[in-house]
């Protein structure tokens, strides 16, 4: 069996800087400067176009690629995000004028307003749009604590949607971390949205306890806007309620989907065109496995041995 820490400090300096802060407790800082020099983080810059923006095609284009980078933990200082910021959210957020609520909620699915939150709220945190955003999106969440994008087209809709809801969160949890939201707002909107995935186990039915879609199983990076049980753990695990008991069961899924070497794959693909493959189909993955063991580490099923925290 494969020593996990030292698989992950081998890898890109987008996965070492997190496997330093969320697993062995270490000095991070040196390791997420060189994001936007070395290995992914400079393979998505070297894309990028002149007016700032990148490649338009499913995954490729301008509000993927910049999620992809706040994944990274690309150092969002550089003046360069800014016109990629602009490019994503201009058209129906002009500069300089007041957010139109009702223009974004007739013209753009909440995912969407989620992810441009969540972008600002990395690349541009004192754009003077963002309160006005957030209260769109807050100003959405349906009765049962989540949020729904089909409401756009279908405004009686009641339940709420997995995918959304995550892309939603981590839009405002983004927000709050820059200032755009008061933090115990969200904290209430939060545990709401959490409430009703525990109900579901994170991909059961509340009502039979079937699985709901099995690709809600699927180890799959990036997720773009799919939502996924390891998704979801992976946020909240921040949160109090990652030891919650209704969530034992997808972490013994978790736990069972190892591989023999003790690590986590590359399962599956999300279709579409991608930049580049920051991974191989069917090979050990870092991304899920550091994702995997920073859950299971705030469950508390998993915890570095005292070799991998000593400081280098």
């Amino acid at each position: 069996m494969k020593d996990e820490v030292t698989f992950l400090l081998a890898g890109d300096p987008a996965i070492r800087w997190q496997t330093k802060r969320d697993l062995l407790g270490q000095d991070w800082r040196a390791d997420r400067e060189l994001v936007a020099t070395e290995g992914w983080g400079e393979e998505f810059l070297k894309r990028q176009l002149g007016d700032g923006s990148w490649p338009n095609a499913r995954w490729t284009g301008t509000i993927w690629t910049l999620l992809q980078l706040i994944d990274l933990g690309m150092p969002p200082t550089a003046n360069r995000f800014s016109p990629a910021f602009e490019h994503v959210v201009g058209r129906l957020m002009p500069a300089n004028e007041p957010v139109s609520p009702e223009r974004l909620t007739n013209q753009m699915d909440l995912c969407h307003l989620g992810f441009w939150l969540r972008i600002g709220s990395y690349f541009a945190p004192f754009d003077p749009r963002l309160p006005g955003l957030a209260e769109v999106v807050l100003n959405q969440q349906l009765a049962d604590g989540g949020w729904n994008c089909r409401v756009r087209v279908k405004p009686k809709t009641s339940h709420s949607s997995f995918h959304t809801t995550f892309n939603v969160l981590e839009g405002l949890r983004q927000a709050v971390e820059s200032g755009v939201v008061e933090k115990g707002r969200f904290e209430k909107a939060e545990a709401r949205a959490i409430e009703f995935m525990l109900q579901h186990q994170l991909y059961r039915s509340d009502k039979t306890g079937a699985v709901i879609r099995e690709c809600f199983l699927d180890l799959t990076f990036p997720s773009h806007w799919h939502y996924t049980v390891l998704r979801g753990l992976d946020y909240i695990r921040s949160t109090p309620s990652i030891t919650d008991s209704r969530l034992d069961d997808p972490l013994d899924m978790l736990e069972a989907r190892r591989n023999a070497s003790g690590l986590w794959p590359v399962e599956k693909r999300i279709p579409g065109v991608t930049l580049f493959d920051m991974e191989r189909m069917g090979k050990e993955s870092r991304w899920n496995t550091l994702r995997a063991l920073r859950v299971l580490k705030a469950a508390g099923r998993w915890s570095p041995n005292e070799s991998q925290i000593t400081p280098p």
